[in-house]
């Protein structure tokens, strides 16, 4: 919308750390994405494995 606070920001209440909350979403966001791709690697590995014992 455009709009934006204008309260300083050690002042203002309502944004209370919110840099540090939303770097806080993004590094949970980058550890869940991390785990996902450790899973794939691993169904990779074991798919792999599997063909070679065909």
């Amino acid at each position: 919308t455009g709009d934006f606070c204008r309260v300083p920001k050690r002042k203002c209440h309502r944004h209370y750390c919110w840099e540090k909350l939303r770097r806080a979403e993004v590094d949970l966001e980058r550890v869940r994405v991390w785990y996902k791709l450790d899973e794939l690697f691993e169904q990779e590995r074991n798919v792999r494995a599997a063909m070679t014992n065909r």
